[in-house]
């Protein structure tokens, strides 16, 4: 991975969604950054849009520990482009050197946080490694790689595992409610989720007010991107002025993005070929991210100092209602307090009463007969066919939902909510706790494979050829959980044994101090959700894909 005593990136994809995206520890930007509102006008001088708050992510992967080669200049990327944003009126967070754990929370805590107010804009960066495989049904698919992440070429299953697919990203990006999202990335990618551009950027007008969700890569698939960041260096200027080809005063994410791949396959010398473009989605496609080069140092006129006095009293009255209103929460907090301590004492005069036990649940179990079964598949070196002597136990027929899960043990960490979905972000802690407290416990991942074949040898309990009625995955699952029991059964009468929801099994994954997951899930390409597939996750981590059933 090194040319000329310096290290490159593998070709990824910048997410830029109108703000920063960069999570612990936090850089913070000065008070009131990102909360001044943008308007946006025409060569007439009309208003056609209002940003009401601007923030962004920016993400730097340096220090990684799986076989990835260092990228030192990423995480001095992530502050050059912390500044330049700031001096766009960015409230921006930095995120650096995360593991897969911190960057869902990075991407979760950002959205929910800022991606919820409809008139906001954000914006995405990331500065890292990127990589692109092709998976067993022809497709290419990208993936973010995290600090943890292994190096496919070793570990392909690991890598899997840890990487952040590009479905997804889209997930997250149709996740937002701000009208205007843009994401960058500095390294190559392909099998992207965005169609193409080469249309001549339109004025501010109308349709610029409309939603988007625009994308802007480093370079198109089986390239190389230096770590001295050409793009990083070419997207600063841009945001200068240099990209503004129409001298309005504003720069769009198209006029970037065409200003972008001109400006680096120059400096480049033709090894970076940047993409930029649209999500292919017809509700997402027709406004336009705009960047305002009057918010860089141009002089303003008295009647905005007024309009800019009368905003910053404003949101001083904002700050003082909520300074009220915490101290009025921090009394009935105390009152509240004051109640339980009450409460306990009177439960201490009171006789204890017999706790009952919980209900392992109406779902019931399927008896799994003992005997001989071949585990993995024939001409998979990564799963070696083993010939394995099981003895009859009992499987949960479906999945733990989280009306169940939350009925036994008090609370639901479920990233996509439904009680009739399945119980997801448990860890494995609160999986086996769950299955102790209903008198159950955790399959082995070999009992879990002969439960998911039904008796049978072939790729998939039905045959060797994808067939969605019995499965939920990335090709048909619209980005998110389903109900548990709709798609149809195996042999044995067990649902969702692929797709939906990983699995957590009681097995050593044998390196990392992971353990064993199954069966794919929503998320997943059909590749994955093989019996024959291992994956694998740490034990302590709340990761939205994985749930679990219990043996007995």
């Amino acid at each position: 991975m090194k040319k000329d005593a310096r290290f490159h990136r593998t070709v990824f994809f910048v997410f830029l969604v109108a703000a920063v995206l960069l999570l612990a520890p936090v850089l913070a930007a000065t008070a009131g950054r990102g909360i001044v509102p943008v308007p946006v006008k025409d060569m007439a001088g009309k208003e056609v849009m209002l940003y009401k708050e601007s923030h962004a992510l920016v993400i730097g992967v340096s220090a990684y520990t799986e076989g990835w080669p260092q990228l030192p200049g990423a995480l001095k990327d992530a502050q050059l482009v912390r500044q330049s944003l700031e001096q766009q009126g960015f409230d921006v967070t930095v995120v650096p050197d995360p593991d897969r754990a911190a960057l869902l929370r990075a991407f979760d805590d950002f959205i929910n946080r800022y991606g919820q107010e409809p008139d906001n804009r954000l914006l995405f960066y990331f500065a890292g490694h990127g990589h692109t495989m092709k998976l067993a049904y022809g497709a290419e698919m990208g993936y973010i790689v995290p600090r943890d992440a292994p190096n496919p070429n070793r570990d392909p299953s690991g890598f899997l595992a840890r990487a952040l697919s590009m479905q997804q990203i889209e997930v997250y990006a149709r996740n937002i409610q701000a009208k205007h999202a843009l994401f960058m990335f500095d390294s190559c990618f392909s099998g992207a989720i965005f169609a193409t551009s080469r249309a001549v950027p339109e004025n501010i007008g109308y349709k610029t007010s409309k939603p988007v969700r625009q994308f802007i890569t480093a370079g198109g698939a089986n390239e190389t991107v230096s770590d001295e960041s050409v793009f990083r260096g070419q997207f600063i200027a841009g945001l200068r002025g240099k990209a503004d080809a129409d001298g309005d005063g504003y720069v769009t994410g198209m006029e970037l993005g065409e200003f972008l791949q001109k400006t680096v396959v120059n400096y480049s010398k033709g090894t970076q070929h940047p993409q930029y473009g649209k999500i292919r989605d017809p509700h997402l496609d027709e406004g336009d991210f705009v960047f305002s080069l009057g918010s860089i140092g141009a002089p303003r006129k008295s009647a905005d100092l007024e309009l800019e006095r009368q905003k910053v009293e404003t949101e001083r009255l904002r700050v003082e209602e909520k300074r009220k209103l915490l101290e009025a929460e921090k009394k009935l907090a105390e009152e509240r307090r004051k109640l339980e301590a009450e409460r306990e004492q009177l439960a201490r005069l009171e006789p204890p009463k017999a706790e009952p036990k919980p209900s392992p649940g109406p779902a019931g179990m399927v008896t799994i007969p003992g005997g001989t079964f071949y585990a993995g598949l024939q001409g998979e070196k990564d799963n070696p066919v083993l010939e394995l002597d099981i003895g009859t136990f009992k499987m949960d027929k479906y999945e733990v939902t989280q009306a169940e899960f939350e009925r036994v043990m008090g609370n639901n960490p479920s990233h996509f909510k439904g009680g009739n979905l399945p119980a997801e972000s448990v860890t494995w802690h609160g999986a086996e706790a769950y299955c102790k407290k209903v008198g159950k416990r955790l399959p082995t991942e070999w009992e879990w494979e002969k439960a998911a074949r039904g008796g049978t040898t072939t790729k998939y309990h039905w045959g060797d050829e994808l067939d969605n009625t019995y499965g939920w995955w990335s090709g048909n699952s619209d980005g998110t959980t389903h109900p548990v029991g709709e798609k149809k059964p195996n042999q044995y009468g067990l649902y969702d044994m692929v797709g939906n929801v990983w699995e957590w099994t009681v097995s050593d994954y044998g390196e990392y101090g992971n353990i064993v997951i199954r069966g794919g899930s929503w998320d997943s390409v059909p590749y994955s959700a093989r019996p024959a597939f291992r994956g694998n996750n740490r034990p302590s981590e709340h990761v939205n894909f994985i749930g679990f059933r219990c043996a007995q």
